[in-house]
């Protein structure tokens, strides 16, 4: 292998570091600084072993990438992991009927999927979207007790789905916190929820 050529280990430690979600920019500083503080440079190590010294060099240094890989990814997945819960709200849970249930069973399991929406003014609040045919009475949120926030737990397909929010049985809303989407069944704008993976 010359010293131009690429190295598989290099070249694989990085498609795994581009994998990992974005970090704080302090923290992959302080790892690349302290990688590189670690790292033996040609004129450090002494020429033992000959012509392979190159060779043994880009193993050090791929080891030390792989080992900064590894370092991020535990701090990426334990900051992601272990966000702190900020506040507590009353939510009901809305079981899928048994005809939805074997319908979603041929295609993906369904996830819970959690609404939230704030009116202190309205008196019924219900979630309606595409994931149970636009009909209010199914998905009905329950207020919380500081009397301002709405909640509700439904199960969902995966995949990508529009909704809105029915107040008081006649005020279509959407939700100020998503996306927005012109929906091709509504012919009007509609809020967007990503359920599982995309």
């Amino acid at each position: 292998m010359s010293d131009d050529a690429p190295d598989p280990i290099i070249d694989r430690a990085i498609d795994e570091l581009r994998r990992l979600p974005p970090v704080d920019p302090v923290a992959i500083r302080r790892i690349v600084t302290a990688a590189a503080e670690a790292r033996v440079s040609p004129a450090d190590e002494p020429d033992v072993v000959g012509r392979s010294a190159g060779r043994s060099i880009r193993i050090w240094s791929a080891i030390g990438l792989a080992a900064a890989a590894a370092v991020a990814g535990f701090f990426v997945r334990g900051a992601v992991a272990t966000k702190p819960a900020t506040e507590t709200l009353a939510v009901r849970q809305v079981p899928a009927t048994p005809v939805e249930v074997a319908a979603m069973a041929g295609d993906a399991s369904p996830i819970l999927q959690q609404f939230i929406f704030e009116n202190a003014q309205a008196h019924r609040v219900s979630v309606v979207g595409d994931f149970n045919k636009w009909d209010r009475s199914t998905s009905p949120m329950i207020r919380s007790s500081d009397n301002a926030t709405w909640s509700v737990i439904i199960p969902i397909v995966p995949g990508r789905h529009v909704y809105g929010y029915i107040v008081d049985d006649s005020l279509f809303t959407l939700d100020p916190r998503a996306p927005k989407v012109k929906d091709v069944d509504l012919g009007t704008e509609g809020s967007v929820v990503m359920v599982g993976r995309p």
